[in-house]
Order: C-alpha cells, then structure tokens, then sequence
C-alpha cells in the first residue's frame, strides 16, 4: 500500500504566498513529513505557468488538467501510489501530528476520502483513494457550469461514497479561522502569533495560544457597515428608526471617501455594506458613493441592502455595468402580496418592488450576485413557504434573516429562538465596523445612537479608531462582556457577515 504526499499550488496563488518568514513552504512542509509514518514520497504539484522557486524535496508534478478530477484522475493513471494526501502547499502551520493521526486512520478503516471538519483548513489535508477516483465520473465536457473541485464533489454527495471524517481536540470552529498564507488576512493573522512564539505552533496548542493572546486575530476589519443615511420611505413595523434620540441625516460624501481611503490603509481585502438605519438609494451622492467603492482594489464586494422602492433600471444598469464582479444586492421584502407587505412595511408597494426585482434579475444573473431578504419573524411564518415558492419560480435566492431587536429597543417577534446554548467570542468585535451617517464609529452595530462609540472618523484614522476596540474585543474573548452597551443582553453574537 503506497502513500503520496501531494503539496497542491492552487491557481490563485502567487510565488510570494509560498513564502514564510524567509521559508520557502513546499520544502518546508516536506521536511515536517518526513516525520510521518507510512508516506513513501512528497510531490509538490503545480500549475502549468508556475514561475516560482524550485521544489528539492522531491518530484513535481503539473496541473495541465481542465479539472481537479481530472487532474487526480490523471495523477493515480501515471504513479504508482494508492493513496494520496493532499495538501495545501500554502500551509506554514501544518501539522505532522495531525497528518500523521489522519493517515493511520485512513488505513485502519480503508475509506474512499478522509477529511476533517473541525481542524481548521492550513493544519491538516485531505487523504484521497484510488478507488474513489476511478469511482468518481469523468467531467462533461458540454457543461457550461464551471466545475466543482473534488471535495465539493465528494461532499454534496457524500451519501454516494466511503467517507471518513477525522476528528482532533481542540475544536475551534466556533473561531471560524483558517490558516492558509494565500489569504492575506490569514497571513497576517499566522505572523502575529509566529512572530510571538518564535515557532510555529502545533494543532494541540492553538486553542492555548489564542486564549493568551487574543489580539493576534483582532488585525483588520473585514466587513465595514456604513450608514449612508438615516432616511426610509418606509415605515416598518420592525425598524429600530423611531427609537433612536435624533434622527438620522445624510452622511457627507468626503467623510465617505475618507471611509474607503482609511480602509485601504489596513493592506486587507474587505467587504463594505452600505446598510444602517435608512435606505442608502436615498442618499443625493449615492452613486458618487458607489463609483469610490468600486475604485478601490482592495474592496472585494459591495452590498447594497436596500428596500427595493428606487432600484430601478438605472440602478440596475450601474450595478451590472460598473459594478460588474463587486456589487451585490440584497432586497428587504417582507410580504407574499399587498396586503401583508402593507401590514408590515407601512404602505403597499409589493409590486412595484417586485418589478424591480425582476429587472435586477435581469441585470444580475449571477448566483451571488441579488438576493431577496426575508424576516423569520411571526408575521411571515405562516406564509415562508409561498414566498419561498414565489421567488425560487423567479430564479432569486432567498436570504431568511434572524430578527435583531437591538437588545430590546423593538418588539421581539420572533417564533423561535436559535441562540446557542454556550456563549462564544463576538464575530462583530472581532473583525466588523459599524459607521454611523455622522462618521461615528460605533461600539458595535447594537450602539445605534453611538453612545459608546471609538470616535469619528472625520478627527481620526480608521486603524487608529478599530484599535481602540481592541481592549474589549479581548475582554469579550475572554468571557468578559461591557456593560455599555450591555453584551449580556445582545443576542448577535453568534451571528456573521462575510
């Protein structure tokens, strides 16, 4: 039974992402297998045009295949190996340890695939059988879809294979990490705790690690809420707007910019929300707005959440056109006809959002790129599946949302409560901004009125203003919660943005 280490270098990657503090990854992972019982060789496999260092711990191999089934179909055809363990050539934390657990169980058991849920992608791999692969079909060629790579084949139907699932303490999912250099943010995140150990850490110590010193992970903010202003032409039943001390106005367009021009200072990719109280279509600058967005390399995706009354054919148009490949629209429709969007939106403008839904459709026929949102709320429970119904015969994705009653301000209306029993580390805190129409950074997005807020981004800049709340990121890390706004009574924790 002959085992292949393959150090697999995805397409996206770049030379430097395989350096690591003067290392050069694929030797490096190779020399930590080295320690691994039953390998009998490591490849590094690599794409057709790659220009970067040689590889002298053993053969390479090129990825010329169309696909990742190919590609393997291709790989176990022209060796002599059984099984094959594939890992991210991207991976300055992997673990031989782990690999080596991982291995021994594939063995013993014989799957077709052995993978982990729980450890964390950078620290582990992926073991692959000759036998699944020449069980797995070839790709067809006439498919205009492009093609899953092998793991997303072998888990949306997992039923159809042998599988084994590994599983390793500690388990920190709920941390919602990766360990990958070919993710900037996951780079910057794997320095910060090398750099303070002085090595790289195994998979057993990462849970200690982290609990120590927090701060590594607090690096950037990833998704940046900004409330463009504090005008709706709505009055939902629902909207915290009537409960805030003073109405919301217009944000002005420079302190927008300034927005966009700190956060490219951070050197991270990010995604910006163009959210808050009010509807963002409002706003006499939005598309000046949205042009600086666009501009920016580092901004991956905009979303414009919106109520859907002025997203019209020129707001389609633009999305398509200048935003092609960033914009991403969410609809906040609420009702299945008149009557129940009146009930729940004020007034009834079911078909005219509709209409505009449509054309977006039109405009954005890209899977990600238009959802319509719905509330999970009990007005709407009895009549979710019509929705899903009506929306899914239009071909547009449906987002249920939790209600937020922004920690009592508005009516809890929801049926059921999804909170889960044991309190984990607030996403929010940790890589989200919340910025109010005025330039307030808030506390988080539940400090509405910006009563406990890091200042405004018109006197400071944006990094110095994310590291205030640094101090309660690690407090709230650490089981800690602030009193002001009261953590303990927010129950949106657990939930997650992009």
């Amino acid at each position: 039974m002959k085992v292949a280490a393959v150090l697999h270098i995805s397409d996206s990657l770049k030379p430097d992402d395989l350096d690591f503090r003067g290392l050069f990854l694929p030797n490096e992972i190779a020399s930590r297998l080295k320690s691994v019982r039953g390998l009998d060789a490591v490849f590094m496999a690599a794409p057709s045009d790659y220009r970067g260092k040689p590889f002298s711990e053993g053969p390479t191999v090129t990825i010329s295949q169309n696909t990742d089934v190919e590609f393997w179909k291709g790989f176990f055809k022209e060796t002599e190996y059984d099984h094959a363990v594939k890992i991210g050539a991207d991976s300055p934390f992997l673990d031989p340890a782990i690999i080596g657990e991982m291995l021994n169980v594939h063995l013993k058991y014989m799957p077709e695939y052995t993978y982990s849920e729980n450890v964390p992608s950078g620290f582990c791999g992926e073991i692959i059988s000759r036998e699944l692969i020449e069980s797995v079909p070839e790709s067809n060629p006439n498919d205009e879809k492009k093609p899953l790579p092998l793991s997303q084949v072998i888990k949306t139907n997992i039923h159809q294979f042998d599988v084994e699932i590994y599983y390793a303490h500690p388990d920190v999912r709920d941390r919602r990490l990766s360990f990958r250099s070919g993710s900037p943010r996951d780079r910057r995140v794997m320095e910060n705790i090398y750099d303070g150990l002085g090595k790289f850490p195994g998979y057993a110590e990462i849970a200690e690690v982290l609990a120590a010193r927090p701060e590594v992970i607090h690096v950037a903010p990833s998704y940046v809420e900004v409330e463009l202003t504090g005008r709706c032409g709505l009055d939902c039943v629902f909207c915290y707007r009537k409960t805030l001390r003073a109405p919301h106005g217009d944000m002005d367009i420079e302190v927008f910019r300034k927005i966009v021009r700190d956060m490219d200072d951070f050197t991270l990719p990010y995604a910006l929300c163009l959210g808050g109280s009010g509807e963002p279509l409002m706003h006499g600058s939005f598309y000046e707005a949205m042009e600086t967005a666009f501009d920016s390399e580092l901004l991956t995706t905009v979303v414009v959440e919106t109520n859907g009354l002025l997203a019209d054919a020129n707001f389609a148009g633009f999305i398509a056109g200048r935003g092609a490949g960033k914009g991403r629209v969410i609809v906040n429709i609420n009702g299945k006809d008149g009557e129940t969007y009146r009930a729940l939106h004020g007034e009834d403008h079911f078909e005219r959002v509709v209409a505009n839904v449509e054309l977006l459709r039109k405009e954005l026929p890209g899977p990600e790129q238009l959802y319509v949102q719905i509330m999970k709320i009990n007005e709407t429970e009895k009549y979710l599946d019509a929705f899903y119904d009506f929306w899914d015969k239009k071909g547009v994705p449906i987002i249920l949302q939790k209600q937020n009653t922004y920690m009592g301000r508005t009516q809890d209306r929801r049926y059921s409560d999804l909170s889960p029993l044991e309190r984990i580390p607030c996403w929010h805190l940790q890589r989200d901004l919340y910025i109010l129409h005025d330039g307030t950074v808030a506390f988080c997005k539940q400090d509405v009125d910006g009563l406990s807020g890091r200042g405004n981004v018109k006197d400071a800049p944006l990094g110095e203003l994310f590291g205030r709340g640094r101090a309660d990121f690690i407090d709230n890390y650490r089981g800690k919660l602030s009193a002001a706004p009261d953590c303990a009574s927010c129950d949106e924790w657990y939930t997650f943005n992009l």
